[in-house]
């Protein structure tokens, strides 16, 4: 039975939990391919449907879904072992470091997925300089039981918030962005999103952060930067951190880092946070598992052969015109257009409104922001101008723009 006859005969009896996103959709949808920006999806009738994904999978799939120069990795044989990485795993651990300033004095380490690389960041953090952890009011840092303790927005649409996060909640401390504190006495480590992903795309004021930061760093305070979401020239640069100087003692990378083929992150450290640390060591089932690196060591690949930040440019340029065109309509407030990234609070239908007459029409965008009213839009890098310009004028319309006049139309160059 090939995919497309297994989707025509599940109709609405879905075996599949509901318990996951897709509810903001009308109704449940299979992926029967994906080409670059691309899906190709069925609806429980064995109906098709084309959509453009403006999501970028959460910026998993920056390179495009499915680019071969990224899925030749999976032309490699896959295994798994217990105590020893392929070759992949150290090229990435170096190429990942000279990203960095000062890589000689840096480490790797693979967790599976981002909410693990958080775990593992604080850990490394408490044991070198134990206190409580420190987060920016509007971040987002995973939902496990530890992880959702720092997370301040979107925790009530999570399945795991049943209250043992709340039980870790005198271990950490929300900062309100703006403020730096006088004190850091009994703070362990500070961990911030240059970019809030989950909050809607909203970056952290440069200025400010180069203060709570430095601060932090004067007084001992271990700095981790939360990039798994805004990484990997999601928002025009590779690292947000590096690229504003602030120099973390932490970096965490993680969806991108293999394009969505595999759930690998990277705790990128400083060597110190080893120094007079009792034997230990981190270990799960996957940690040596070959695909991730393997697909790893092919986005560096890519990253060095492309223009990736005049391909994000170029994506920017575009979505800042929408937002420009948003605006003057008085579709759209608090607007944010970072690198090849837009975000939205729309004016005239709710977000969830717009998320549906986009797919309706051809583009997925999401919601995001603390009780989920602002729209994020996050195309591949690699999506060709005519469907970009396409999908543009699909949330256009979606916000309310459809009576505007025709000469308002952008066109493809």
């Amino acid at each position: 039975m090939t995919t497309i006859d297994s989707a025509r005969q599940i109709g609405d009896r879905f075996y599949q939990s509901r318990l996951d996103e897709a509810s903001v959709l009308d109704q449940r949808y299979v992926l029967v391919r994906a080409d670059n920006a691309t899906l190709h999806l069925l609806d429980g009738d064995g109906g098709s449907h084309r959509c453009i994904d403006f999501m970028s999978a959460y910026a998993a799939v920056n390179f495009g879904h499915r680019n071969p120069e990224i899925e030749r990795a999976l032309a490699r044989s896959s295994d798994l072992t217990g105590l020893f990485h392929g070759p992949a795993a150290e090229t990435v651990a170096r190429w990942l470091c000279n990203q960095l300033p000062e890589p000689d004095s840096r480490r790797v380490l693979y967790q599976v997925g981002g909410s693990f690389a958080v775990a593992a960041a604080l850990a490394l953090a408490r044991r070198t300089r134990p206190g409580r952890v420190m987060s920016i009011d509007g971040g987002f840092h995973g939902l496990g039981v530890d992880t959702a303790a720092l997370t301040t927005v979107q925790r009530r649409f999570s399945l795991h918030d049943t209250g043992f996060a709340d039980l870790l909640a005198p271990e950490v401390i929300h900062l309100t962005p703006g403020i730096v504190p006088r004190d850091w006495n009994g703070v362990s480590c500070l961990i911030y999103e240059p970019v809030q992903g989950a909050n809607g795309y909203v970056p952290l004021d440069r200025g400010w952060l180069e203060e709570v930061t430095a601060s932090a760093a004067s007084a001992g305070v271990v700095t981790v930067a939360d990039e798994i979401q805004c990484g990997f020239f999601r928002h025009g640069v590779f690292s947000p951190s590096a690229a504003w100087g602030l120099d973390p003692d932490i970096v965490l990378f993680s969806k991108s880092l293999t394009n969505g083929m595999y759930p690998l992150s990277a705790v990128v450290y400083k060597r110190f946070l080893e120094a007079g640390a009792d034997p230990m060591y981190l270990a799960h089932t996957f940690q040596t598992g070959t695909l991730g690196p393997a697909a790893a060591y092919e986005v560096t690949r890519y990253i060095d052969d492309h223009d990736v930040a005049g391909m994000g440019a170029a994506v920017g340029a575009r979505l800042k015109e929408l937002a420009d065109r948003l605006e003057a309509a008085d579709l759209a407030r608090a607007v944010y257009t970072i690198g090849p990234a837009l975000s939205f609070e729309p004016t005239v239908v709710s977000s969830g409104e717009l998320v549906r007459r986009a797919f309706a029409d051809g583009a997925l965008v999401f919601s995001g922001g603390r009780h989920g009213e602002r729209i994020r839009i996050a195309p591949p890098l690699t999506i060709p101008d005519a469907q970009l310009v396409e999908g543009i004028e699909v949330v256009w319309s979606a916000a309310g723009g459809a009576t505007a006049r025709s000469e308002n139309r952008v066109q493809p160059s």
